[in-house]
């Protein structure tokens, strides 16, 4: 669309790389049955990689603050919300790369099975699933309903809820007056917290996969968009001093380890659970809005080029991860290692190598198939991201 103006926040594309990097660490590490008997190897890996689900709710803090700006900012400048532009970028973003992965999953890793050990589990437990879920975008009620039954194709669970936002989000801002957003937003955050609270003692799948459970996260993201169109408030976030930066982010290292010793002593599904993720939420909010607009910062993400170029490439990077996983396994498995005796060596080389493999099916993709749809996408759009 001519005319259309740009917003460039350059630190976001490193976060979202590091938010995608704690998800692999975890899926990756979790899956290898590597162990080495240290009790230092065991704490770290208790403790810290396996904290994937602290990379999802990031994803979904930023989302939510990138969707809910983009959105405020395009009804300030024309005064109104383009709701079938809207979803037309939505779908034009999402919909190639994720029923590609469907079309994989479902139709031909199935395929395979037969030449597979058994330990890959493809066939039956993708038989287990239910398809129609995972096309209409529902997948995480699959997690809910029958369980965790296969890594490649369930992973697409925070991407249907992310589809289940953008459905009705648009509304929200386009119909609700300005002066009751911030409200309206709280209160999502609050009706979160009190789902989460009801299901606390009952299935621990509910509180960790619905829709509801997860919306406090893209309601956090919300709330700071909004208030960073507040110039008062970005001042107020500028001038930060740097000691109260690096003791937030000290905080953060403090509190993801206990979440382990909440599991360990079977408090984290009971009270916990209904206030923890708003906790972490808060913590992302504030890592998002210092790194976008404090000049305190001790570091920022964008001067870490690198990182900051792979940003672009999270969306297939976790899309694609489990199934180049899941490849690298099996060749390792036809060069004879060992994947349940397996040595250091062997373990870390699974995971660079996957991790390497990941990245550059990743880039390949998004050259050679999603940047088609994302110059469409560019079309139809008012606000437009650098």
């Amino acid at each position: 669309m001519s005319g259309s103006s740009k917003v460039f926040f350059p630190n976001l594309e490193g976060l979202r790389f590091f938010a995608f990097f704690v998800v692999f660490v975890n899926h990756t590490t979790g899956s290898l049955g590597y162990n080495n008997n240290s009790e230092t190897f065991g704490y770290f890996r208790s403790h810290f990689l396996w904290n994937g689900d602290l990379g999802v709710s990031f994803f979904f803090v930023l989302s939510g603050f990138l969707i809910t700006f983009l959105l405020l900012k395009e009804k300030e400048l024309s005064g109104k919300i383009n709701i079938p532009h809207f979803y037309l970028r939505r779908v034009l973003r999402i919909w190639p790369l994720y029923f590609l992965i469907v079309a994989l999953c479902l139709l031909v890793l199935p395929k395979f099975s037969s030449i597979l050990p058994a330990w890959f589990q493809i066939d039956p437990s993708i038989s287990e699933i239910d398809p129609w879920l995972y096309l209409t975008f529902l997948g995480n009620f699959d997690y809910i309903i029958n369980g965790i039954n296969n890594f490649m194709i369930g992973i697409l669970w925070s991407v249907s809820i992310e589809e289940q936002f953008y459905l009705f989000w648009p509304l929200i801002i386009a119909f609700i007056p300005r002066k009751h957003l911030l409200k309206t937003f709280v209160l999502i955050i609050l009706g979160s917290i009190a789902f989460r609270f009801f299901y606390a003692e009952g299935n621990s799948m509910i509180i960790k996969y619905h829709s509801l459970s997860c919306m406090s996260d893209l309601a956090s993201g919300a709330v700071i968009a909004f208030l960073a169109s507040n110039s008062a408030f970005i001042d107020k976030i500028t001038g930060i001093p740097k000691r109260h930066i690096i003791l937030v982010y000290v905080l953060l290292l403090v509190l993801i380890p206990l979440r382990f010793y909440a599991w360990k002593f079977g408090v984290y599904y009971n009270h916990v659970s209904s206030l923890m993720p708003l906790v972490f939420s808060g913590l992302f909010s504030f890592i998002i809005l210092e790194q976008n607009y404090a000049k305190n910062s001790f570091y920022k993400i964008s001067n870490f080029k690198m990182i900051s170029s792979f940003g672009k490439y999270t969306y297939g990077m976790y899309c694609y991860h489990m199934i180049v996983f899941f490849g690298v396994l099996f060749l390792f498995y036809l060069m004879g290692i060992n994947l349940y005796g397996m040595s250091k060596f062997a373990f870390l080389l699974i995971v660079f190598t996957s991790f390497f493999a990941t990245v550059l099916t990743a880039e390949l993709s998004y050259t050679f198939f999603e940047s088609y749809f994302l110059r469409l996408k560019d079309r139809f759009s008012i606000i437009r991201k650098e």
